[in-house]
């Protein structure tokens, strides 16, 4: 089954920024990578997915036309995109509480669940103001788990993380992948990393998705994923790159 379909998107903003045609398919089971630098559109496509932006063209999920579907398809789907939604003067508990409110059937023992799974237990009744950058990047992934969602997107999910943090974080999305079948669309500036997490890359570039492929293909072809990534760049763009 397609969990994420998407044909012809685009969304352009007043700067004439953004993605244009975008068209990309996420199976389920997959750990797709969007790999691009800033200001490719990762993060606009990724906000289109979650109904956040409204551009052209269409966007199922589940199968189901995003527009008409929006309530029943996010119970399914969790999310982190860009800076996570932290409420200074709570608690991580209560973060993370307050944004299970809307499915009854999480208990304590689920929230505590998660904030153990991103390292976070023993600072639970300590205020997320309190937080470093990547602590609170943690409790960000803490919120977009805690509901079991089929589908969960990230937007540089390891950012702001030390080098153990980004391996636990790698660690819990293979993990939840291989034993629940969750599927992922994560996106990434960091070839390294999408080569460590993902079956499946899609390179975006000024707005553009300009190249799809399995990991395996792509490193079978190149020795790296950044050597995939130039080379399909300076493809595009017809030129040598420095």
């Amino acid at each position: 089954m397609n969990v994420i379909e998407i044909n012809n998107l685009t969304k352009l903003y007043k700067n004439n920024r953004g993605i244009r045609n975008i068209s990309l398919t996420v199976e389920e089971g997959d750990i797709l990578g969007l790999l691009g630098p800033n200001g490719s559109g990762k993060t606009t496509a990724m906000k289109a997915v979650l109904n956040l932006v409204h551009g052209s063209g269409e966007i199922k999920v589940f199968g189901m036309e995003l527009n008409d579907n929006f309530e029943f398809i996010m119970q399914r789907t969790g999310s982190l995109i860009e800076s996570p939604a932290i409420y200074k003067d709570m608690t991580a508990y209560q973060n993370v509480k307050m944004h299970a409110a809307m499915y009854p059937e999480i208990t304590k023992e689920r929230i505590e669940h998660v904030l153990d799974a991103v390292h976070l237990l023993s600072y639970k009744n300590d205020k997320a103001g309190r937080f470093s950058l990547g602590m609170k990047q943690r409790l960000g992934l803490a919120v977009a788990f805690v509901s079991n969602p089929e589908l969960i997107i990230l937007d540089e999910p390891v950012n702001g993380l030390d080098i153990e943090g980004v391996v636990e974080i790698r660690e819990i999305i293979k993990r939840l992948n291989d034993e629940k079948n969750v599927t992922f669309l994560i996106s990434s500036h960091m070839a390294s990393e999408i080569e460590k997490t993902c079956n499946k890359v899609a390179v975006m570039y000024e707005g553009e998705l300009i190249a799809q492929s399995s990991t395996e293909d792509a490193l079978r072809l190149h020795p790296s994923m950044e050597d995939y990534f130039l080379s399909v760049v300076k493809d595009r763009r017809g030129e040598v790159l420095i």
